[in-house]
Parts: structure tokens; C-alpha cells; sequence
């Protein structure tokens, strides 16, 4: 483990601490594993082991004095964009309802259902799951300065429901967190990048991929009709068919949304992508050593939203929507909703927050939205944004 960087803030004694306990215990896990696991296993650890994980502990992580910064702490009118897209969809189902996962701060679920109460629309439901319990207080307390009408439609849970949601569920970055397992091509091979561990120090070591991965990463390479030259690295998420599975079994009718950094299949295992996409979040800066501070800071991959649209199609869903950031928000009315601002400082402000939502070297590009319907008819009108699904 490496506890200091010239490149990053100083950890203090309480993260030092809590991330020594967290590699005595990931050790341990190691250990009896023969001395390796995949990195899957790893991520799956040391953000989400019950009291030790980046995501399971106390530590703040989003927003000023976190981590990373999510949209919606950038400005409301991320939440504001999205309920106006959410409204439409839900007027055409029989109960309206809501489930987000992953609460975050709790400031989307605040954003959203504001917006819809100011266009005089309250959901039956608005759910949230969440397995932080940090989080979760966290949300509650943040919740808690809704009108009454509007908090008691808010309901958290521990696990996802099955066959109950006729609405929307929201993942807003919920992706890029879920584990991956890293391979390497290396002598016209397949090797997995795992983690092991000498002398008290977590260190990287490959070994040949087994025949999940290696089919895996031959059936991309068959896809792309193109073979990964030696050296090249990427993520992938085989697991991920299984997870979705979940969440569609969750909803009846309605939609999915996932709003995330990421690629199609052919640019996300582009040729000059060669190192992957994995990247660690400490503090507000980005770095890309995922065994610095392991359980203090965060760690993520970017999303191959072909993958994703392969498992909707899988499962019975519709891929109704799939375009930028930048065009979903200009086409649920950002602008406008800029210019209802008459107060000259706030526009100031919101035209900064503005800029990073939209800036194609910021948020703007890098962030794509895609839409899934099941058992529902969605207009192809609803949403005017420029139709990037033939990158799929």
C-alpha cells in the first residue's frame, strides 16, 4: 500500500489509520485466497466491505470537502433537467414512481422532486436505494428541509424491490462504481490483472485469464474484427449481465436511465485507449493508482454503454435515447431554465456551473445519458437530442 504521494493531499491520521485496518483485513482475504485475488474482488472490498469500504464508512466523499464532485452538486439544474425529462414518462403510467440508486448526498432526490412539485407533479413514490449507512443519514438530514408533501413520498431501501416500480429508475454515476475485472494481452495472450500482497504491501500480478475472461475478451476483439495488440490494457464487467438482470426484474413499466462517463464498445477498447479507464478519485483529484489508501479513496472505470444496451435488449428493454450530456441537457431546457435567473451575481454563478456541465473538455462529452424503456410507449419526439445509438 502506498500512504503518501507527492502528487496528492496528505492523508491525515484518521485515514491512515482506518486504511491500515483496511488492508490488514484485505490481507487476510488475500491470504486465504491462495495470495491472489482478481480486481473485481479487490474494488468489490475496498469500496463496499460493511464498515471498512470507501462507500461503507464515514468518511465524506462527495462534494466540497469529498472526493469527487457529481452533477448535481454542481448546480440544481442537472435535477431540474431531469425531472423535466422523468415527467414525461411517468404521466403515461398508472402509479408514478421513482427509484434512484445510489442516493448520493441526496441532493438529486431534492432537485428532482422540487422541479416536479414547482410544475405541480408529485410522484406516489420516490425511492432511494442506498447501502451506505453513512450515506443514507446523510441523505435523511439533507431530505429533511422538503415541504412535508413532498418528504413523505420518500422511502428508502436496502435491496431492490421485485416487480414493483412503474416509473423511472434513476442511475446517476452508479456504473463506473460497480467492479471490474482488468485484463493484459501479453504474448498473444490473455492474462487477468489481480492483487497480491508481500511484505504488508499490495502489489499487482497477473496470471492467465481463465476461460470467463478469455471468452470475454475474444468475443470484443470478434466485435471490433480486430485483435489487441501486446501490451494493451482494459477493464470489463462480465458480471454485469446479472446486475441488470436485478434492476429490469425491478420495474414493470417504465424506463431506465443511467446518466455516466463512458463509451461504446468500439472507442471504450479503442486502440489509443491502450491503458484503460480506470481512475481514483482522492480528495478532488483524479490519479490513477488504485492501491494508494486503499478504502479512503474512491475508484471507478468508465462504462461500455454497448454493454449496456446488449443486456436492456437481453432483458425485454427498448434503447429509446443514447446521446451526450451536453445534448440531454440542452434538450430538457438547461438554457432556459438559465434565463428564468434574473439576479445578475446568480447567473454569474450558474453560467460557471453551466460551463461545466456542457464544455465538451468537461462534463459535456465525457458524460453520456441513455434511456431503456420496458412495456411502455415513449414518443420518439420526447426528446430532441442528437441520436448517438448507431455507435452502439
Amino acid at each position: 500500500m502506498r500512504f503518501e504521494r507527492q502528487d496528492l493531499p496528505t492523508p491525515d491520521d484518521a485515514s491512515l489509520n482506518h486504511s491500515s485496518i483496511v488492508l490488514e483485513e484485505l490481507t487476510k482475504k488475500i491470504n486465504t485466497n491462495q495470495g491472489w485475488i482478481n480486481f473485481a474482488d479487490f474494488m468489490q472490498f475496498i469500496l463496499y466491505e460493511p464498515g471498512l469500504g470507501y462507500y461503507s464508512s464515514g468518511t465524506r466523499k462527495i462534494g466540497v470537502g469529498g472526493d469527487f464532485t457529481t452533477a448535481p452538486e454542481i448546480s440544481n439544474l442537472f435535477g431540474r433537467c431531469l425531472a423535466n425529462c422523468v415527467i414525461k414518462i411517468l404521466q403515461s403510467c398508472p402509479k408514478q414512481m421513482i427509484l434512484e440508486i445510489g442516493g448520493g448526498s441526496g441532493q438529486l432526490a431534492f432537485d428532482i422532486l422540487t422541479q416536479l412539485d414547482n410544475r405541480g407533479f408529485v410522484p406516489d413514490q420516490y425511492y432511494i436505494l442506498e447501502i451506505s449507512a453513512d450515506l443514507k443519514d446523510r441523505q435523511q438530514r439533507f431530505l429533511a428541509k422538503l415541504p412535508n408533501n413532498l418528504l413523505e413520498k420518500v422511502i428508502w431501501l436496502d435491496s431492490l424491490p421485485e416487480n414493483l416500480i412503474t416509473g423511472v429508475i434513476l442511475g446517476n454515476e452508479v456504473l463506473d462504481a460497480m467492479p471490474c475485472r482488468r485484463f493484459r494481452i501479453q504474448d498473444e495472450d490473455v492474462y487477468e490483472i489481480g492483487i497480491s500482497c508481500t511484505n504488508q504491501r499490495l502489489i499487482e500480478k497477473d496470471k492467465l485469464a481463465d476461460e470467463v475472461i478469455k471468452n470475454s475478451v475474444h468475443k470484443i476483439e470478434k466485435e471490433l474484427n480486430r485483435k489487441f495488440t501486446n501490451g494493451f490494457v482494459s477493464e470489463i464487467r462480465p458480471d454485469y449481465r446479472n446486475w441488470f438482470s436485478t434492476i429490469s426484474s425491478s420495474l414493470v413499466s417504465g424506463a431506465i436511465v443511467f446518466i455516466d462517463y463512458g463509451y461504446s464498445r468500439g472507442e471504450y477498447y479503442s486502440a489509443d485507449r491502450s491503458t484503460g479507464t480506470l481512475v481514483c478519485h482522492y480528495q478532488n483529484m483524479a490519479h490513477y493508482d488504485p492501491l494508494f489508501l486503499p478504502g479512503v479513496q474512491d475508484l471507478s472505470a468508465w462504462v461500455d454503454f454497448s454493454l449496456v444496451a446488449d443486456n436492456g435488449l437481453e432483458h425485454g428493454c427498448k434503447v429509446e435515447t443514447y446521446t451526450s450530456h451536453r445534448d440531454f441537457l440542452l434538450s430538457t431546457g438547461i438554457l432556459e431554465l438559465v434565463d428564468e435567473q434574473s439576479d445578475q451575481n446568480q447567473r454569474f454563478k450558474i453560467n460557471h456551473a453551466v460551463k461545466q456541465l456542457l464544455l465538451p473538455s468537461q462534463m459535456g462529452d465525457t458524460f453520456k445519458f441513455m434511456l431503456l424503456s420496458k412495456n411502455c410507449m415513449i414518443e420518439e419526439s420526447f426528446m430532441e437530442a442528437r441520436d448517438f445509438r448507431y455507435l452502439l
